[in-house]
């Protein structure tokens, strides 16, 4: 017999198997309720022939690229900023005087998400924006 890797209980019948995160655990029945169930019995898998699993990770394959491209898109068209809004940022930021810290203060958002923006590291959420481009006057 073998133990449930989660009570340590001799597990009468068939053990489940499960997920919790990243790892599978065989389980009892009772402790099976603490994660997904993944599949009842390894062998099963080995028991799927070579062409399905094939075909299943070229599916996956293409639909993660499809997800990617869609992504892609996404970013291009919804953007609506210009491409160097960063630049553009600093830029007025010091034409206006104004430290990171003191334009942070007056957006009322972190010095970390400015100098972010600011570096082209993150793009502003249409809230920054309008915010960034009342204080600035200037159009993103």
């Amino acid at each position: 017999m073998t133990e449930c890797e989660i009570c340590g209980a001799e597990i009468a019948g068939k053990p489940v198997y499960i997920a919790i995160g990243d790892s599978k655990l065989r389980v009892c029945r009772t402790c099976s309720r603490y994660g997904a169930v993944v599949v009842d019995d390894p062998s099963a898998q080995a028991r799927r022939s070579p062409v399905s699993l094939v075909s299943e990770q070229s599916q996956q394959a293409k639909a993660r690229q499809r997800l990617y491209e869609r992504m892609d898109q996404e970013l291009e068209e919804g953007l609506g900023i210009a491409e160097d809004y960063g630049r553009r940022i600093k830029e007025a930021r010091e034409r206006a005087g104004l430290k990171q810290e003191d334009l942070a203060k007056l957006i009322n958002e972190k010095h970390s998400i400015l100098r972010k923006i600011e570096n082209g590291e993150i793009i502003p959420t249409d809230e920054i924006r309008a915010k960034l481009e009342r204080v600035l006057k200037l159009a993103l």
